[in-house]
């Protein structure tokens, strides 16, 4: 078979929404770092990150000079 053909058959498609149930506040969190940012804020961040809670669909939003500052974020978003 040529390479045309098989860049052209037909696939099974994926699922579009993956299900993830929580039943706590905490129990599910989705998180995203965004950046560098080309000019720096007023307060000289460079990144932003997000930390989405499933259960409750709050969301915050922290602005950070380093990626290594997540972690920290994430143990006091926690508590």
């Amino acid at each position: 078979m040529c390479e045309c053909c098989k860049s052209k058959q037909a696939r099974n498609s994926f699922k579009s929404e993956i299900q993830i149930r929580s039943k706590e506040k905490l129990e599910v969190i989705f998180s995203n770092v965004c950046g560098l940012f080309e000019v720096k804020t007023l307060g000289g961040n460079n990144y932003f990150v997000s930390f989405i809670n499933k259960f409750i669909r709050k969301m915050w939003i922290y602005l950070i000079k380093k990626k290594s500052e997540v972690f920290e974020i994430f143990k006091n978003l926690k508590l």
